[in-house]
Protein backbone atom coordinates (compact mmCIF):
# COMPACT_ATOMS: atom_id res chain seq x y z
CA UNK A 1 0.00 0.00 0.00
CA UNK A 2 2.71 2.54 1.00
CA UNK A 3 4.32 1.62 -2.67
CA UNK A 4 1.42 2.39 -4.40
CA UNK A 5 1.02 5.91 -2.07
CA UNK A 6 4.56 6.21 -3.39
CA UNK A 7 3.78 5.88 -6.77
CA UNK A 8 0.96 8.14 -6.72
CA UNK A 9 3.07 10.87 -5.49
CA UNK A 10 5.67 10.65 -7.63
CA UNK A 11 3.54 10.71 -10.78
CA UNK A 12 1.72 14.12 -8.90
CA UNK A 13 5.52 15.79 -8.74
CA UNK A 14 6.49 14.30 -11.90
CA UNK A 15 3.46 15.57 -13.60
CA UNK A 16 3.94 19.49 -12.04
CA UNK A 17 7.17 19.39 -13.85
CA UNK A 18 6.53 19.09 -16.95
CA UNK A 19 3.46 21.31 -17.09
CA UNK A 20 6.34 23.65 -15.54
CA UNK A 21 8.16 22.66 -18.80
CA UNK A 22 5.62 23.02 -21.41
CA UNK A 23 5.05 26.75 -20.26
CA UNK A 24 2.57 27.13 -17.58
CA UNK A 25 2.44 29.74 -15.40
CA UNK A 26 3.26 27.39 -12.25
CA UNK A 27 6.18 28.21 -10.35
CA UNK A 28 8.68 25.24 -10.86
CA UNK A 29 8.52 24.39 -7.03
CA UNK A 30 5.89 22.28 -5.04
CA UNK A 31 3.33 24.08 -3.35
CA UNK A 32 3.28 23.72 0.77
CA UNK A 33 0.20 22.13 0.73
CA UNK A 34 1.61 19.42 -2.06
CA UNK A 35 4.94 19.17 0.16
CA UNK A 36 2.36 18.12 3.27
CA UNK A 37 0.50 15.95 1.46
CA UNK A 38 3.92 14.17 -0.16
CA UNK A 39 5.11 13.96 3.39
CA UNK A 40 2.44 12.61 4.96
CA UNK A 41 1.89 9.87 2.53
CA UNK A 42 5.49 8.76 2.32
CA UNK A 43 5.92 8.79 5.62
CA UNK A 44 6.37 5.02 7.50
CA UNK A 45 3.27 3.09 8.21
CA UNK A 46 4.82 2.07 11.11
CA UNK A 47 4.49 5.22 12.42
CA UNK A 48 1.18 5.23 12.76
CA UNK A 49 -0.49 5.01 16.26
CA UNK A 50 -3.98 5.18 17.90
CA UNK A 51 -5.30 4.84 21.31
CA UNK A 52 -7.34 2.27 20.53
CA UNK A 53 -4.03 0.08 20.12
CA UNK A 54 -1.22 2.48 21.76
CA UNK A 55 1.39 -0.10 22.13
CA UNK A 56 0.98 -1.03 18.24
CA UNK A 57 2.52 0.17 15.38
CA UNK A 58 -0.33 0.75 12.68
CA UNK A 59 -0.57 0.00 9.16
CA UNK A 60 -2.65 2.31 6.38
CA UNK A 61 -6.31 0.61 5.32
CA UNK A 62 -5.66 -2.55 7.36
CA UNK A 63 -8.71 -3.68 9.40
CA UNK A 64 -8.42 -3.91 13.04
CA UNK A 65 -11.47 -4.84 15.49
CA UNK A 66 -11.73 -4.31 19.17
CA UNK A 67 -14.40 -4.44 21.49
CA UNK A 68 -15.42 -0.97 22.97
CA UNK A 69 -18.37 0.99 24.27
CA UNK A 70 -20.38 3.22 22.19
CA UNK A 71 -20.51 6.68 23.56
CA UNK A 72 -22.16 8.92 20.69
CA UNK A 73 -23.10 9.41 16.93
CA UNK A 74 -21.73 13.50 16.18
CA UNK A 75 -22.84 15.14 12.86
CA UNK A 76 -22.17 18.16 13.65
CA UNK A 77 -18.69 19.23 11.57
CA UNK A 78 -16.95 18.62 8.32
CA UNK A 79 -17.38 15.00 9.42
CA UNK A 80 -19.47 12.44 11.45
CA UNK A 81 -17.81 10.44 14.37
CA UNK A 82 -18.62 7.54 15.72
CA UNK A 83 -17.04 8.27 19.40
CA UNK A 84 -16.68 4.86 21.48
CA UNK A 85 -14.72 4.61 24.97
CA UNK A 86 -12.04 1.41 25.29
CA UNK A 87 -9.96 1.26 28.49
CA UNK A 88 -11.30 4.76 30.04
CA UNK A 89 -9.91 6.26 26.95
CA UNK A 90 -12.66 8.26 24.41
CA UNK A 91 -11.80 7.65 20.53
CA UNK A 92 -13.80 9.60 17.50
CA UNK A 93 -13.98 7.26 14.30
CA UNK A 94 -14.23 9.34 11.29
CA UNK A 95 -17.24 8.15 9.23
CA UNK A 96 -19.48 8.90 6.66
CA UNK A 97 -22.76 10.79 7.05
CA UNK A 98 -25.21 7.93 8.89
CA UNK A 99 -23.12 5.11 9.66
CA UNK A 100 -22.69 3.92 13.39
CA UNK A 101 -26.03 6.14 14.04
CA UNK A 102 -28.58 3.29 15.64
CA UNK A 103 -26.46 2.08 18.42
CA UNK A 104 -27.52 3.02 22.15
CA UNK A 105 -24.99 4.93 24.52
CA UNK A 106 -22.92 2.25 26.73
CA UNK A 107 -23.71 -1.10 24.34
CA UNK A 108 -20.89 -3.13 23.88
CA UNK A 109 -19.65 -3.74 20.47
CA UNK A 110 -17.18 -5.36 18.31
CA UNK A 111 -16.13 -2.48 16.07
CA UNK A 112 -13.80 -2.55 12.81
CA UNK A 113 -11.61 0.25 12.19
CA UNK A 114 -8.98 1.20 9.81
CA UNK A 115 -6.69 4.25 10.14
CA UNK A 116 -7.17 6.14 6.34
CA UNK A 117 -6.87 9.84 5.18
CA UNK A 118 -8.91 12.72 5.74
CA UNK A 119 -8.54 16.15 4.57
CA UNK A 120 -8.23 19.28 7.05
CA UNK A 121 -9.96 22.33 5.57
CA UNK A 122 -8.30 25.86 6.25
CA UNK A 123 -5.21 27.70 4.30
CA UNK A 124 -4.73 24.86 2.11
CA UNK A 125 -6.49 21.08 2.56
CA UNK A 126 -4.12 19.06 4.37
CA UNK A 127 -3.88 15.60 4.54
CA UNK A 128 -3.79 13.54 7.77
CA UNK A 129 -4.06 9.77 8.92
CA UNK A 130 -6.92 9.34 11.14
CA UNK A 131 -8.91 5.94 12.58
CA UNK A 132 -11.76 5.51 10.09
CA UNK A 133 -15.31 3.64 11.71
CA UNK A 134 -15.76 0.70 9.42
CA UNK A 135 -18.82 -1.29 10.85
CA UNK A 136 -19.60 -2.57 14.15
CA UNK A 137 -21.98 -5.85 16.26
CA UNK A 138 -23.33 -5.02 18.97
CA UNK A 139 -22.29 -7.88 21.68
CA UNK A 140 -23.82 -6.94 24.82
CA UNK A 141 -26.32 -4.66 26.08
CA UNK A 142 -24.79 -1.34 28.01
CA UNK A 143 -26.79 -0.02 31.36
CA UNK A 144 -29.07 2.55 28.94
CA UNK A 145 -30.24 -0.57 26.96
CA UNK A 146 -30.97 -2.19 30.39
CA UNK A 147 -32.67 0.46 31.94
CA UNK A 148 -35.03 1.13 29.01
CA UNK A 149 -36.15 -2.50 29.23
CA UNK A 150 -36.62 -1.72 33.27
CA UNK A 151 -38.32 1.75 33.05
CA UNK A 152 -40.45 2.12 30.03
CA UNK A 153 -42.63 4.98 30.32
CA UNK A 154 -40.65 8.25 28.61
CA UNK A 155 -38.85 10.73 30.85
CA UNK A 156 -40.52 13.95 30.47
CA UNK A 157 -38.44 17.14 29.99
CA UNK A 158 -39.41 20.98 29.78
CA UNK A 159 -37.48 23.98 29.64
CA UNK A 160 -38.72 27.66 29.45
CA UNK A 161 -40.42 29.68 26.32
CA UNK A 162 -37.13 31.71 25.96
CA UNK A 163 -34.52 29.50 25.04
CA UNK A 164 -34.61 27.71 21.82
CA UNK A 165 -33.11 24.04 21.42
CA UNK A 166 -32.97 22.25 18.47
CA UNK A 167 -34.85 18.61 18.01
CA UNK A 168 -31.50 16.94 17.85
CA UNK A 169 -30.12 19.03 21.02
CA UNK A 170 -32.76 17.59 22.60
CA UNK A 171 -32.34 14.36 21.89
CA UNK A 172 -28.65 14.23 22.85
CA UNK A 173 -30.11 15.27 26.23
CA UNK A 174 -32.61 13.14 26.77
CA UNK A 175 -29.92 10.22 25.85
CA UNK A 176 -27.60 12.02 28.11
CA UNK A 177 -29.97 11.50 31.34
CA UNK A 178 -30.74 8.23 30.45
CA UNK A 179 -26.95 7.45 30.65
CA UNK A 180 -26.70 9.27 33.84
CA UNK A 181 -29.79 7.94 35.43
CA UNK A 182 -28.46 4.41 34.46
CA UNK A 183 -25.11 4.50 35.98
CA UNK A 184 -25.38 7.10 38.77
CA UNK A 185 -23.83 5.78 41.95
CA UNK A 186 -25.84 8.32 43.88
CA UNK A 187 -27.87 6.56 46.72
CA UNK A 188 -31.27 9.32 46.44
CA UNK A 189 -30.66 8.67 42.15
CA UNK A 190 -31.04 5.14 42.83
CA UNK A 191 -33.72 4.70 45.47
CA UNK A 192 -35.94 7.00 42.92
CA UNK A 193 -35.76 4.78 39.86
CA UNK A 194 -35.94 1.52 41.90
CA UNK A 195 -39.84 1.59 41.16
CA UNK A 196 -40.59 1.06 37.10
CA UNK A 197 -43.04 3.27 37.60
CA UNK A 198 -41.58 6.26 39.13
CA UNK A 199 -42.37 9.54 36.93
CA UNK A 200 -39.34 11.01 36.75
CA UNK A 201 -38.86 14.30 34.72
CA UNK A 202 -36.43 16.80 33.93
CA UNK A 203 -35.74 20.98 33.87
CA UNK A 204 -33.36 22.11 30.91
CA UNK A 205 -31.76 25.84 30.87
CA UNK A 206 -28.56 27.77 30.27
CA UNK A 207 -26.00 29.14 32.68
CA UNK A 208 -22.88 29.94 33.48
CA UNK A 209 -20.79 28.92 36.65
CA UNK A 210 -17.11 29.82 36.77
CA UNK A 211 -17.09 32.17 33.70
CA UNK A 212 -18.38 28.80 32.15
CA UNK A 213 -21.01 27.88 29.61
CA UNK A 214 -23.24 25.01 30.91
CA UNK A 215 -26.79 23.31 30.01
CA UNK A 216 -28.19 22.66 33.21
CA UNK A 217 -30.70 19.66 33.88
CA UNK A 218 -32.76 19.66 36.92
CA UNK A 219 -33.68 15.61 37.17
CA UNK A 220 -36.72 15.43 39.46
CA UNK A 221 -39.39 12.45 40.76
CA UNK A 222 -43.21 14.00 40.53
CA UNK A 223 -44.95 12.10 43.31
CA UNK A 224 -48.82 13.07 44.23
CA UNK A 225 -48.33 16.30 41.82
CA UNK A 226 -45.39 17.39 43.70
CA UNK A 227 -41.77 17.33 42.58
CA UNK A 228 -38.52 17.48 44.12
CA UNK A 229 -34.98 17.80 42.76
CA UNK A 230 -33.27 14.80 43.08
CA UNK A 231 -29.97 15.72 40.96
CA UNK A 232 -28.62 18.88 39.33
CA UNK A 233 -26.71 18.13 36.24
CA UNK A 234 -24.21 20.70 33.98
CA UNK A 235 -23.25 19.99 30.83
CA UNK A 236 -20.19 22.10 29.53
CA UNK A 237 -21.09 23.63 26.23
CA UNK A 238 -17.58 23.88 25.13
CA UNK A 239 -16.01 20.22 25.70
CA UNK A 240 -19.66 18.20 26.15
CA UNK A 241 -18.09 16.98 29.83
CA UNK A 242 -21.34 16.36 31.61
CA UNK A 243 -20.94 16.78 36.02
CA UNK A 244 -22.75 16.56 38.82
CA UNK A 245 -23.64 19.19 40.93
CA UNK A 246 -22.30 18.94 44.82
CA UNK A 247 -24.82 21.22 46.70
CA UNK A 248 -23.12 20.76 49.82
CA UNK A 249 -19.53 22.08 48.81
CA UNK A 250 -20.93 24.61 45.74
CA UNK A 251 -18.65 22.68 43.53
CA UNK A 252 -19.13 20.63 40.24
CA UNK A 253 -17.69 16.75 39.97
CA UNK A 254 -17.06 14.93 36.87
CA UNK A 255 -19.17 12.02 35.80
CA UNK A 256 -17.47 9.20 33.71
Amino acid sequence: MKLLYSIAILALLSSCTEKNKTGNDKPDVISQTEKEVSDTILKSADDYKSDLRPNEKLKLDQVYSDRAEFVEFNDGGDYSYVVIKKDHKTIALTTNEGEGSSFTRGDIFEVKWKMDSVYIAGEGEKLEITEWFVSAEKVKDGSVSQFRKKYKKPIKYYWSGEEHYTVDYKDYLYTLVEYYLANSKKELVKSNIQSPDASLTYSIEDGEKNGRSYTILGISNEFENRTSIIQWLYLDNENRKLYEYDLGNDKLIEFN
